[in-house]
């Protein structure tokens, strides 16, 4: 296995660092209880090879994904970790050297993006649908891997319906038994296509939507009746990608003069879309959104621009440590289609990012929010009323930190009925555990906690799949 090398720096921590044993289902130990009712497994995908043949990446973006698994049953926890392995990391290893990324020559950069070569990193979220597992990357097509063991089984297109690409942040609305999409086209009439997952039947494509300028976009939110976009006032320089940069913040430029544009697509109608402005803000995600009368309501994560993306390159995460990427402010909006009117109000609590919710409801009124919180050096979890502005906090032992939580409810509970998991990577012990809180009361800390032997690269999102009754 080729090793990135440091080039005489500091050491990166763990986090940055691929795990040298990848393996299937395995035990880990457990500390403290399970729950007997918590049965299922639960998915992380991030960032897992951080260089190629003893180069590291410029960006923490431009690593191949590896997923990580944990399943549980029956008062036990069993853990995976693989690296994916797309055709374009196949490539490389038979040819013995990097062929993509800030890795390789400027020139051979640009000729991969004139020849549309491109490696699928499949490295930022995880989709379950229809029994089959995903890895995701806002860029690509879906890359499909085995739920047994990991192993990667290749790209998709989903029976024909992702005609380009397939964003890393799919939505369900329970109210339709369906997941939705979208993916970007950039060029000289950039657009964004709207896809439909049902729980049965095949993926579709809805439509498409254009865009005046190829922009940023990372996430939308759902409601029973509409897809709701926010486009930032970023433009991508067409001339930069296509010559070779790699460098997120040269790709991007930020004109908050042009402020942000609300794009609202009625699902059973999608030509019939609307288009409001509004001030200049960014959404790295968002939680969920629904219909309250003639309004959408929106919760979500809110950034004054894109700057979080400078805190991703590789030499932030030598030089710090561990990134920090909590920079936003919990928010709730409301958007009131027929008038144009948008206000946004602020929610209590300290930095923020990673919103998820119990996703039985997605679509539909949601009173809680969970979110990785980051206050000075105290890292930790917080179960967000959105309803009463009350936050209440579970923060990690020093040199403890979280990533995203994942809600894993009982059978027909409400939304504090259930367990919250939380990856958690340990300094001091440079392993990797899951945590398991009572949703009902978080701030107690773990009630048992799964650990592995070993640390677990970064992760950025995941999904829970509850084993079938």
């Amino acid at each position: 296995m080729d090793r990135p090398r440091t080039n005489g720096a500091e050491p990166h921590a763990p986090l940055y660092r691929e795990l040298p044993r990848p393996h299937g289902f395995e035990a880990l130990r457990v500390e403290g209880t399970l729950p007997p009712e918590l049965a299922g497994t639960l998915y992380r995908n991030g960032p897992g090879r951080f260089g190629s043949f003893g180069r590291r990446y410029y960006h923490l973006f431009e690593s191949d994904g590896a997923l990580t698994a944990v399943r549980f049953g029956g008062g036990r926890a069993e853990g995976a970790h693989r690296v994916l392995e797309s055709e374009g990391l196949r490539e490389e290893r038979a040819a013995g050297r990097p062929l993509f990324g800030s890795v390789v020559s400027r020139p051979r950069r640009a000729l991969n993006n004139l020849r549309g070569r491109a490696k699928n990193l499949a490295n930022t979220n995880v989709l379950v649908w229809q029994g089959r597992v995903f890895g995701l990357l806002e860029a690509s097509k879906p890359l499909q891997v085995s739920p047994e063991d990991l192993a990667t089984l290749g790209e998709c297109d989903l029976g024909g319906a992702v005609v380009n690409t397939f964003s890393a942040h799919p939505h369900f609305v329970a109210a339709r038994s369906a997941f939705y999409n979208f993916g970007m086209r950039f060029g000289p009439k950039s657009a964004v296509d709207l896809y439909e997952l049902p729980l049965r039947g095949p993926a579709r494509r809805l439509g498409a939507f254009p865009l005046d300028a190829p922009t940023a976009l990372h996430d939308f939110i759902a409601t029973e009746r509409h897809l709701v976009f926010c486009l930032a006032p970023t433009r991508l320089n067409l001339f930069r990608a296509l010559t070779g940069e790699t460098r997120p913040e040269r790709l991007f430029d930020w004109r908050p003069a042009e402020g942000s544009e609300l794009v609202v697509v009625p699902i059973d109608a999608p030509e019939q879309i609307q288009r409001f402005r509004t001030e200049a803000f960014f959404v790295w995600h968002f939680a969920n959104a629904f219909e309250r009368g003639p309004e959408l309501v929106l919760d979500f994560v809110r950034h004054a621009d894109v700057s979080a993306l400078g805190t991703m390159r590789d030499e932030a995460a030598r030089q710090g440590g561990v990134i920090d990427m909590n920079l936003g402010e919990a928010c709730r909006a409301r958007l009131d289609p027929k008038t144009g009117r948008f206000d946004a109000e602020r929610l209590p609590g300290p930095r923020c990012e990673f919103p998820t919710i119990d996703g039985r409801g997605a679509g539909a009124p949601r009173r809680y929010v969970w979110l990785t919180l980051s206050d000075g050096e105290a890292r930790g979890i917080g179960r967000l009323d959105c309803e009463r502005g009350e936050l209440v906090r579970w923060t990690l032992p020093p040199g403890q930190h979280p990533s995203e939580a994942v809600f894993a409810p009982r059978p027909g509970g409400g939304e504090l009925d259930g367990y919250v998991l939380v990856l958690v990577y340990d300094e001091r012990r440079e392993t990797s555990h899951v945590a398991v809180l009572d949703a009902a009361a978080p701030e107690a800390g773990p009630r048992a906690a799964a650990h592995f032997d070993h640390h677990v690269p970064v992760t950025l999102h995941g999904t829970w799949v509850a084993e079938a009754p």
